[in-house]
């Protein structure tokens, strides 16, 4: 084997290349790094656990000969292959390695460090604050030998706009267009810190003519990709097969998302998480992620590798403060935030590994300030609650909240919220939709009093605040629709400039207002066989195509 280190060149006007980031190979049957931004308490306990924190870069292993296969059990059947589509766990893991994107961020904070790495993208050139000029290399091809230009690149860009699915890119994405057959220029309408990074790195790149004459079953179940890598085989709900491209265009200088380490990735949904360790044992997986009362039964056997890392989506529940809802009293807001513990909700997944929040975003960007973990965050007080419902005007059994849930999603840690907040005299319906019809009620505020959702850091805390409350993504004012002009004056101060001052004014307003508390990261163990020594966590997700696999690896697929 052997290590490519990819250096990014950033100057004044220019972005050239990739920067190095992402994994490096180590054997044994336990991986890991400490977290670089928790609380001491937490940040202790993940040294002694050895935990991931995907805010790290490291060398990249490139695999001079390709394992064969790897198989990967998943609890997800949201198998969007498509180039577009809404985030879920199974499609965060296979997006950048089916599709091109002009760049690519391997780790949280990559911006910060020149860590992007090109991809489509041969150059970048900022004109000005808001102009970027893009040249993307002349042989970029689809699985099907369509030739990628500069105006597929900008059909993309605008379909996925239109789409609505990424946030990033409606937040800072204000247009582009085609100069030429392999030139592009792009216009952004937010020019804070990352903008650019983030809108680079947000898009899959797919062939106009391929998409506008292709079918449904064509999008879903067998698409032209310009990724790395292209689907074999695709089972509805089952499982998914991707091999990698002989025909690949880009021959040298790859980024991460375009290694080749492995010839063929089979996914396999597994939705429990028993039936998963089982899977392991019985050698029909050679990879998955396992309960956290289930991964005692790896730890110490050679057999097996163990990585621990904290899940990329941090959970936090919304309040709908619209006039249709109770929660626009925030005296009901607060009786609710009193009335539970994020320790107790965690535990009904069945887990008591994870980060406990101290703000609607996770510990993790370099602009969260340390000291919000040292400070009270809500917290179960049944007296505190039992105050706050009645100056909202409500005796003990008498309010009814509706709590709007992924039916996907384990049940345990919504009915553990149910059952506290019953203790604080407050009923908790629990509403469970499946993902199509959960995004339609989103933006819906008659269907919902409280929503749970997860979101990830890219890089800053302030990103994290902007995609939940930035009135530029929503019409309705925040996801939770909120309509406060003083909010969004504090979150925009805190964007220009990241200070203690402006990052605590925002945080104490938030909780001040209770508009949206934060629960926790959850702490989850990947395990893998034999000679599967390093599973790439890139921003906390596993890089399944950049993988380092070492002789003893023996796959159950052949």
């Amino acid at each position: 084997m052997k290590t490519k280190r990819v250096l990014a060149l950033f100057t004044a006007s220019m972005m050239t290349a990739a920067l190095l980031a992402g994994c490096g190979g180590s054997s044994g049957s336990s991986q890991t790094t400490a977290p670089a931004a928790q609380s001491a308490e937490a940040t202790e306990k993940a040294a002694e656990e050895n935990i991931q924190s995907g805010n790290e870069k490291t060398e990249t292993t490139v695999m001079e000969e390709a394992a064969e296969s790897v198989t990967v059990a998943v609890d997800d059947d949201s198998f969007t292959i498509g180039p577009w589509g809404g985030a879920s766990a199974v499609r965060d893991w296979t997006e950048n390695i089916l599709w091109a994107h002009l760049a690519y961020r391997p780790f949280i904070g990559a911006m910060l460090d020149d860590g992007v790495q090109l991809v489509a993208a041969k150059s970048v050139t900022k004109t000005d604050d808001a102009t970027y000029d893009i040249e993307i290399w002349d042989n970029i091809t689809d699985s099907q030998g369509n030739p990628i230009k500069a105006e597929d690149v900008v059909y993309s860009y605008n379909k996925l706009a239109e789409l609505g699915y990424v946030t990033d890119i409606g937040t800072y994405y204000a247009g582009s267009e085609a100069t030429g057959d392999y030139t592009l220029q792009i216009k952004l309408k937010n020019t804070m810190d990352g903008a650019i990074e983030k809108v680079l790195t947000s898009c899959s790149i797919a062939s106009r003519t391929w998409y506008e004459g292709a079918s449904e079953n064509d999008i879903n179940l067998s698409p032209a990709t310009t990724g790395a890598y292209t689907v074999t085989d695709m089972q509805t709900g089952s499982s998914v097969t991707m091999e990698a491209r002989g025909d690949y265009w880009k021959k040298e200088d790859r980024a991460d998302a375009e290694l080749q380490n492995v010839n063929k990735i089979i996914l396999r949904c597994i939705a429990e998480a028993s039936s998963r360790s089982i899977a392991l044992e019985n050698k029909e997986v050679d990879m998955a992620e396992v309960s956290a009362s289930d991964v005692g039964r790896f730890e110490g056997n050679d057999a097996f590798n163990v990585t621990k890392y904290n899940n990329a989506m941090s959970q936090y529940l919304i309040f709908n403060t619209s006039e249709n809802s109770p929660c626009a009293d925030v005296n009901v807001r607060k009786a609710i935030a009193y009335a539970f513990d994020a320790a107790m909700v965690l535990q009904g997944s069945g887990s008591s590994a994870g980060t406990i929040s101290h703000d609607v975003a996770p510990n993790l960007g370099p602009d969260y300030v340390q000291e919000w973990d040292n400070q009270d965050y809500f917290g179960m007080n049944l007296e505190k609650s039992a105050e706050y419902l009645k100056a909202a005007g409500y005796e003990p059994g008498q309010l009814e909240i509706h709590l709007m849930v992924s039916s996907q999603a384990p049940q345990g840690p919504y009915q553990a919220l149910q059952a506290m907040l019953e203790q604080a005299g407050i009923k908790l319906v629990i509403d469970a939709y499946d993902r199509a019809l959960r995004q339609t009620y989103d933006s819906d505020p008659t269907m919902w009093d409280m929503s749970e959702l997860s979101q990830s850091v890219s890089d800053f805390t302030t990103s994290f605040w902007n995609i939940l409350f930035s009135e530029d993504n929503y019409e309705y004012g925040t996801q939770g629709f909120t309509k406060d002009d003083k909010l969004q004056e504090l979150l925009k101060a805190a964007n220009a400039e990241r200070s203690e001052e402006n990052m605590n004014a925002f945080h104490d307003y938030v909780i001040e207002n209770c508009y949206m508390v934060g629960l926790y990261t959850e702490t989850r163990s990947i395990v893998t066989t034999e000679g599967l020594t390093d599973i790439c966590l890139e921003k906390l997700n596993p890089v399944l195509n950049a993988m380092t696999f070492t002789e003893q690896y023996v796959p159950v697929a052949k």
